[in-house]
Protein backbone atom coordinates (compact mmCIF):
# COMPACT_ATOMS: atom_id res chain seq x y z
CA UNK A 1 0.00 0.00 0.00
CA UNK A 2 1.44 3.37 -1.03
CA UNK A 3 1.56 6.29 1.35
CA UNK A 4 -0.51 9.33 0.51
CA UNK A 5 1.21 12.42 -0.84
CA UNK A 6 0.97 15.17 1.78
CA UNK A 7 0.56 18.92 1.36
CA UNK A 8 4.31 19.57 1.50
CA UNK A 9 5.15 16.76 -0.91
CA UNK A 10 4.82 15.77 -4.55
CA UNK A 11 4.85 12.54 -6.48
CA UNK A 12 8.17 10.98 -7.46
CA UNK A 13 7.30 11.07 -11.18
CA UNK A 14 6.43 14.76 -11.02
CA UNK A 15 9.65 15.52 -9.13
CA UNK A 16 11.65 13.45 -11.66
CA UNK A 17 10.14 15.55 -14.48
CA UNK A 18 11.33 18.69 -12.69
CA UNK A 19 14.82 17.27 -12.19
CA UNK A 20 15.01 16.17 -15.81
CA UNK A 21 14.83 19.81 -16.96
CA UNK A 22 17.72 21.00 -14.76
CA UNK A 23 21.45 21.38 -15.44
CA UNK A 24 23.14 17.97 -15.48
CA UNK A 25 26.50 18.98 -13.94
CA UNK A 26 27.03 21.86 -11.53
CA UNK A 27 30.21 23.21 -9.92
CA UNK A 28 29.56 22.85 -6.19
CA UNK A 29 28.15 19.31 -6.30
CA UNK A 30 30.85 18.36 -8.82
CA UNK A 31 33.44 19.73 -6.40
CA UNK A 32 32.01 17.54 -3.64
CA UNK A 33 32.28 14.56 -5.98
CA UNK A 34 36.00 15.22 -6.41
CA UNK A 35 36.55 15.98 -2.72
CA UNK A 36 34.94 12.71 -1.65
CA UNK A 37 36.78 10.66 -4.25
CA UNK A 38 33.87 10.04 -6.62
CA UNK A 39 30.16 9.43 -6.42
CA UNK A 40 28.24 6.36 -5.36
CA UNK A 41 29.05 3.11 -7.18
CA UNK A 42 25.66 3.12 -8.97
CA UNK A 43 26.29 6.69 -10.19
CA UNK A 44 28.91 5.34 -12.58
CA UNK A 45 26.07 3.87 -14.66
CA UNK A 46 24.83 7.37 -15.53
CA UNK A 47 26.27 10.16 -17.66
CA UNK A 48 25.73 12.71 -14.87
CA UNK A 49 23.89 13.34 -11.64
CA UNK A 50 20.73 14.57 -13.39
CA UNK A 51 20.24 11.21 -15.11
CA UNK A 52 21.08 9.38 -11.88
CA UNK A 53 18.51 11.28 -9.81
CA UNK A 54 15.83 11.38 -12.49
CA UNK A 55 15.98 7.60 -12.80
CA UNK A 56 16.22 7.10 -9.04
CA UNK A 57 13.06 9.10 -8.36
CA UNK A 58 11.19 7.44 -11.24
CA UNK A 59 12.13 3.96 -10.00
CA UNK A 60 10.58 4.50 -6.58
CA UNK A 61 7.08 3.63 -7.77
CA UNK A 62 8.20 0.08 -8.51
CA UNK A 63 9.41 -2.68 -6.24
CA UNK A 64 12.93 -2.04 -7.49
CA UNK A 65 15.42 -4.73 -8.38
CA UNK A 66 18.66 -6.25 -7.19
CA UNK A 67 20.14 -4.48 -4.17
CA UNK A 68 17.41 -1.84 -4.47
CA UNK A 69 14.41 -4.12 -3.97
CA UNK A 70 11.64 -2.69 -1.80
CA UNK A 71 8.53 -4.38 -0.38
CA UNK A 72 6.28 -1.42 -1.04
CA UNK A 73 6.51 1.05 -3.91
CA UNK A 74 7.00 4.66 -2.85
CA UNK A 75 5.22 7.58 -4.52
CA UNK A 76 6.57 10.31 -2.22
CA UNK A 77 9.35 12.62 -3.43
CA UNK A 78 9.76 13.87 0.14
CA UNK A 79 10.34 10.36 1.48
CA UNK A 80 12.73 9.57 -1.36
CA UNK A 81 14.76 12.75 -0.79
CA UNK A 82 14.95 12.12 2.95
CA UNK A 83 16.18 8.56 2.35
CA UNK A 84 18.88 9.42 -0.19
CA UNK A 85 22.20 7.98 0.98
CA UNK A 86 24.44 9.94 -1.38
CA UNK A 87 25.47 13.44 -0.22
CA UNK A 88 26.44 14.39 -3.78
CA UNK A 89 22.93 13.63 -5.00
CA UNK A 90 21.34 15.63 -2.18
CA UNK A 91 23.64 18.58 -2.88
CA UNK A 92 23.10 18.38 -6.67
CA UNK A 93 19.31 18.51 -6.23
CA UNK A 94 19.58 21.66 -4.12
CA UNK A 95 22.11 23.26 -6.46
CA UNK A 96 20.14 22.42 -9.59
CA UNK A 97 16.96 23.86 -8.07
CA UNK A 98 18.77 27.14 -7.39
CA UNK A 99 19.63 27.10 -3.70
CA UNK A 100 21.81 29.98 -2.48
CA UNK A 101 25.50 29.43 -3.28
CA UNK A 102 26.58 30.24 0.29
CA UNK A 103 24.25 27.59 1.71
CA UNK A 104 25.52 25.06 -0.85
CA UNK A 105 29.16 25.80 0.00
CA UNK A 106 28.47 25.43 3.72
CA UNK A 107 26.67 22.12 3.12
CA UNK A 108 29.54 20.85 0.96
CA UNK A 109 32.15 21.84 3.54
CA UNK A 110 30.17 20.18 6.32
CA UNK A 111 29.82 16.97 4.29
CA UNK A 112 33.56 16.94 3.64
CA UNK A 113 34.28 17.48 7.35
CA UNK A 114 31.97 14.61 8.35
CA UNK A 115 34.17 11.53 8.84
CA UNK A 116 31.26 9.07 8.93
CA UNK A 117 30.23 8.62 5.28
CA UNK A 118 26.81 7.34 6.33
CA UNK A 119 26.11 10.66 8.07
CA UNK A 120 27.07 12.86 5.12
CA UNK A 121 23.67 12.92 3.38
CA UNK A 122 21.94 13.94 6.63
CA UNK A 123 24.60 16.59 7.11
CA UNK A 124 23.75 18.12 3.71
CA UNK A 125 20.01 17.89 4.49
CA UNK A 126 20.57 19.98 7.64
CA UNK A 127 21.42 22.84 5.29
CA UNK A 128 18.84 21.98 2.64
CA UNK A 129 15.88 20.13 4.18
CA UNK A 130 13.00 18.85 2.09
CA UNK A 131 10.94 21.94 3.00
CA UNK A 132 13.49 24.09 1.16
CA UNK A 133 13.73 21.71 -1.80
CA UNK A 134 9.94 21.75 -2.07
CA UNK A 135 9.90 25.55 -1.97
CA UNK A 136 12.48 25.72 -4.75
CA UNK A 137 10.71 23.07 -6.85
CA UNK A 138 7.18 24.49 -6.61
CA UNK A 139 7.59 27.14 -9.33
CA UNK A 140 9.00 24.47 -11.65
CA UNK A 141 6.05 22.08 -11.37
CA UNK A 142 4.70 20.99 -14.74
CA UNK A 143 1.21 22.27 -15.43
CA UNK A 144 -1.13 19.24 -15.44
CA UNK A 145 -3.30 18.62 -18.46
CA UNK A 146 -7.03 19.10 -17.89
CA UNK A 147 -8.47 16.05 -16.20
CA UNK A 148 -5.06 14.67 -15.24
CA UNK A 149 -3.67 14.42 -11.73
CA UNK A 150 -0.23 15.80 -10.80
CA UNK A 151 1.14 12.38 -9.84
Amino acid sequence: MRAEIGEDDMGVREFARILDRLEPVLPISQGLTYALGGGSPDASHYAHERDHMTQWFRSQESNGRGAYTRDTPNASAKRTYNRLLNPISVLWIAEALGEDEGVLRQASAAAQAESNYRSRPATVRKYVPWSRVYELALPLRPVPLPGKSRI
